[in-house]
């Protein structure tokens, strides 16, 4: 018998396979788990150049795995923009640029991202722009709100990008005050009317973002992501470093459709999807794309069935981005191209219209084609939870916010109490039986950290302990649901599933040892998770 490489003993080993669910060693060669035992019997397989590790009774399970995220996105931020935070005013957001101003560079945009939704009223006064345009002068500038769905640019980015009165835009538009004068609010996929002339980042600087997103990753335990809108140049990018042999993690890379997220000039749409095979690699999956069928309630963008109330007594009801026969014309070819689709969709309204499209899909091109996704699913209506599983339709939930906090407070003031409050049935839709997965969204929420959305996906508190009460007890998951929908389901939703999201025999030996037992603890201990290891393919990525 060969020996391994690698042997990890006297470990709490969960699993996540139903076959042997508990462990306490495994042995790793060639970067595969080849022998997993429930005893420390695995003497046979250590020779004299094995290395062997004692975890002294430590928590191990796989690596964790994210549903959505914008990684790349989050990370260059993360190293060249403005951290904008939700808790800011308007002098603290003007306060942050001024910062800004002499720690970036002077040749480049200042970009940030992060700002509260319920500051739109507050930015649309021509005294919060011309404060901004007083302090950056003819230097553009580009802030986007916590959500990304919506941005303020001073009056150089406007002039640069050439937007105007009358610009009108389909999915989107550009704010207005009373007067017609350009507040430099722009809603959803307006937003692509700067940034398509934002310089584009060195090659350099684009890998460095990379990098640093699949490192920050690692270090919480974390071997995989599903990239939820992507441009070809990025996942060429994870293309390359995987077959540079640095990618330490599997990405799945949903190609963009619009222009609300990614530059048209960076390869979106149809175009870039007839391209995708030259950029499959052994750990990157490119037959995934990504479509939004609303924006977010804050800024009164999420399409509902009911109408918006508005403060002056009138109401608004925004349509979704498409009706289900457009969007059910566009996923039809690509499901039979065998392309799994992502649709965002947080209304009610888009919701029932997204899975109305899926359902004529299977109606068309029958049951058994690939498995698409909904993106968030917050204010899904209680009739069409069974139909999820009905149509194999994944539920992707994100960003983890189910607990009582500031963004489902702002919604509650865009919808009313009722209907406000009575979002993410994570329970319900579990229990009907649904494929689930959880996602960060990050930089939707400010760190890509998994520990705290899992705890609060069975406490239904603020993990970070800054808001009071339980939103929706009765919907709580317990410890073992909430693990699948980070580990195993995620993989499989990825394609991966024979490869990674479990430990055994065969697969990747993808896994995380923490600083303490998630079962051995209470819930609310779980947010403060450290990850001492993680390992892709039997190799320490991340050693605390």
């Amino acid at each position: 018998m060969s020996k391994a490489d690698l042997v990890y003993r006297n470990a709490r080993i969960y699993t996540m396979d139903p076959a042997m669910p508990w462990a306490s060693s495994f042995a790793v060669s060639n970067g595969r788990f080849t022998a997993i035992s429930a005893n420390d019997d695995l003497n046979a397989q250590i020779g004299p150049e094995t290395e062997v590790v004692d975890c002294d009774d430590a928590f191990v399970l796989p690596g964790l795995m994210d549903s959505h995220c914008h990684a790349f996105e989050a990370a260059r931020a993360d190293l060249y923009e403005v951290r904008l935070s939700a808790a800011d005013d308007v002098s603290g957001l003007l306060r942050s640029v001024e910062e800004a101003m002499d720690r970036i560079p002077s040749d480049r945009w200042i970009k940030g991202a992060g700002w509260p939704v319920r500051l739109i009223q507050h930015l649309r006064h021509a005294d919060v722009m011309a404060a901004l345009d007083m302090l950056t002068g003819d230097r553009p500038t580009v802030l986007r709100d916590s959500s990304h769905h919506t941005m303020f640019a001073n009056s150089a980015a406007l002039r640069l990008a050439g937007v105007s009165q009358s610009d009108a835009v389909e999915n989107g538009s550009v704010d207005r005050r009373s007067d017609g004068s350009l507040s430099g609010i722009l809603f959803e996929e307006a937003c692509g009317l700067v940034d398509r002339v934002i310089p584009m980042d060195s090659e350099d600087a684009r890998r460095s973002s990379a990098l640093h997103a699949v490192s920050l990753y690692n270090s919480m335990g974390v071997t995989g992501f599903v990239h939820a809108a992507t441009s070809e140049t990025t996942m060429k990018l994870f293309s390359d470093l995987d077959r540079e042999g640095r990618l330490r993690a599997w990405v799945a890379t949903c190609i963009a459709t619009d222009t609300l997220l990614t530059p048209e000039r960076e390869g979106i749409g149809a175009a870039t999807i007839a391209r995708r095979a030259a950029h499959r690699t052994d750990h990157v999956a490119v037959d995934y794309v990504k479509f939004f069928m609303d924006g977010v309630p804050g800024a009164r963008t999420a399409a509902f069935i009911e109408p918006y109330a508005l403060h002056d007594g009138e109401t608004a009801l925004p349509p979704p981005a498409f009706t289900s026969k457009e969007l059910y014309e566009r996923i039809q070819p690509l499901d039979c191209e065998g392309i799994r689709v992502k649709v965002h969709a947080v209304g009610d309204k888009a919701i029932r219209d997204t899975l109305d499209a899926i359902e004529m899909v299977r109606q068309r091109n029958g049951g058994d084609g690939p498995q698409h996704s909904i993106a968030h699913l917050s204010y899904i209506a209680q009739s069409d939870i069974k139909r999820l599983s009905a149509l194999n339709v994944v539920a992707d939930l994100c960003p983890p916010l189910w607990f009582p906090n500031p963004i489902l407070q702002a919604n509650a003031l865009a919808l009313g109490d009722a209907r406000g409050q009575n979002a993410w049935s994570i329970g319900d839709i579990v229990a009907a039986g649904t494929e689930t997965v959880l996602g960060t969204d990050w930089p939707i929420v400010p760190s890509p950290n998994p520990w705290p959305g899992l705890s609060s996906l069975i406490t239904r508190k603020d993990p970070s302990r800054r808001s009071q009460g339980v939103y929706r007890p009765d919907q709580a998951l317990t410890l073992e649901q909430a693990l699948r929908l980070c580990t195993i389901n995620v993989a499989r939703y990825m394609g991966f599933e024979k490869q990674t999201g479990s430990i055994a025999v065969g697969k990747s030996a993808d896994f995380a040892v923490l600083d303490r037992d998630l079962f051995a603890i209470k819930p609310e201990e779980i947010a403060d998770t450290q990850v001492l290891r993680t390992c892709f393919a039997g190799e320490a990525v991340y050693v605390r």
